[in-house]
């Protein structure tokens, strides 16, 4: 099972400093999902491009950007997280050669074509990035899918365990890492959890 970490969604003093360590670390797998700029609930490209800028440019094999295979491609990153629905039908086949993750809000969903790379599912739990309280799909969720699965929504050092016994392919933590003091430390417990 591996460890995604999705970025805070704006943006703060030590950011950089704390990603480049966390890669140091053993980060492998970044989604990178801001606020737009402008106050916009996504982030465009300029933004995501601006942002990439500050890491070294080989980190860009690990990163993942929430948005369009096109805007992956074009910002040479690894791959991109996109909502399900719009990789459904025909689409370009550019698109086929990125790696793409679904975002997926059920199960159901998870069922993609089989060149999609992954199916993020969730929020399996309360999200601990979350203000108010959502709609969860619950720890006894049956995911059967061909696509790898990744589970989100309340993965942290309390909840992996329960992660663990749904036998996903990878977890995604936000609030797990990025709701502690010390950022860096979070995620290295909570990196050593997922993989022990």
């Amino acid at each position: 099972m591996r460890l995604w970490l999705v970025t805070c969604p704006d943006n703060f003093a030590a950011e950089f400093d704390d990603i480049e360590e966390m890669f140091r670390r053993g980060l492998t797998r970044l989604i990178l999902d801001k606020r737009g700029r402008s106050g916009d609930s996504r982030a465009t490209f300029n933004d995501y491009e601006r942002w990439l800028l500050s890491l070294p440019m080989e980190l860009r094999d690990r990163i993942w950007v929430r948005g369009t295979p096109d805007m992956a491609e074009e910002l040479d990153v690894r791959g991109c997280v996109c909502d399900a629905q719009s990789l459904m039908g025909v689409v370009p086949e550019s698109w086929k050669r990125v790696n793409c993750v679904a975002y997926c809000k059920n199960a159901d969903e998870a069922a993609l074509p089989d060149w999609v790379a992954g199916a993020l599912v969730g929020p399996i739990m309360q999200p601990l990035s979350a203000l108010e309280k959502v709609e969860t799909l619950g720890t006894s969720l049956n995911v059967n899918a061909k696509t790898p699965v990744i589970l989100w929504g309340g993965v942290d050092t309390d909840t992996i365990e329960d992660f663990k016994k749904m036998s996903p392919a990878g977890v995604a933590s936000l609030g797990g890492v990025w709701n502690y003091a010390d950022p860096v430390n979070a995620f290295i417990k909570l990196n050593r959890a997922v993989s022990s």
